[in-house]
């Protein structure tokens, strides 16, 4: 090969590598540009962050892929995200509701607007906390008392409450008798009402404990009036509690 000849190959050595160099470049993205992704309507935060873009875009399809937690996040779709489990709460298909990018569990609140079914359909000690041991005899139509806003400072509606009064109102669970109550049983019900405890709707003297005077000493009820005969016997030697003048 005659010197010219070398130059020539040389010349066409440097030109295709220059070609191939080129090419290279072209088909392989620089490892320093960022694509940004908010420009697509959906911006990347949280966990997707990490995800490889072939797990939502699969076999290389960007246009009809699915912005809302529920066109990813089911057993139907095709891009490879966590789906409901088979125990989950009944719920609305808006995941992002409760849940959060960052970490899907726990989850960051529960909107009970999306939550499908009674407050015992997850309050029932295994979805949810249920009734601790010394609630109330009552139903389980959790919401006539209580609010989602906050479990606690509950509204009784005593239509879903089971037992009798004393069952809750013993001193314990709530209010009881108070110290200067007349001397009476435990069937509250038989003279007070739910919707307004005092004054009493009426004295079921069957449920008084003592005698006449034991209550009508003139402090916690009527007593003599001025001008009655003078006795020492009790009222009911005389009188009767269903008609007081006779």
């Amino acid at each position: 090969m005659t010197p010219r000849h070398r130059i020539f190959a040389a010349m066409a050595l440097l030109a295709c590598l220059a070609v191939c160099s080129q090419t290279a470049s072209w088909s392989q993205p620089s490892i320093t540009s960022k694509f940004d992704h908010f420009t697509t309507g959906f911006r990347l935060d949280g966990r997707h962050q990490l995800a490889p873009c072939q797990s939502c875009h699969v076999d290389g399809q960007f246009a009809g892929t699915p912005t809302q937690c529920n066109g990813c996040h089911v057993h139907a779709s095709r891009v490879q995200a966590t789906a409901q489990p088979a125990r989950h709460l009944l719920a609305s298909e808006h995941c992002e509701s409760c849940h959060r990018t960052n970490t899907w569990v726990p989850v960051a609140r529960v909107d009970h607007l999306e939550v499908v079914g009674t407050c015992q359909s997850c309050h029932n000690g295994t979805w949810a906390m249920g009734k601790p041991r010394d609630h109330v005899q009552a139903s389980d139509q959790c919401d006539d008392c209580h609010r989602t806003a906050t479990f606690a400072g509950a509204m009784f509606d005593h239509s879903g409450v089971l037992g009798s009064c004393f069952t809750c109102h013993n001193g314990s669970a709530a209010l009881g008798k108070f110290v200067g109550h007349m001397p009476a049983t435990n069937v509250c019900e038989d003279c007070h009402r739910p919707v307004r405890w005092a004054p009493v709707v009426r004295v079921d003297h069957a449920q008084v404990l003592g005698t006449c005077s034991t209550c009508h000493n003139g402090t916690i009820a009527m007593g003599q009036k001025v001008g009655h005969i003078p006795t020492t016997q009790e009222c009911d030697a005389c009188h009767n509690v269903t008609a007081w003048k006779r």
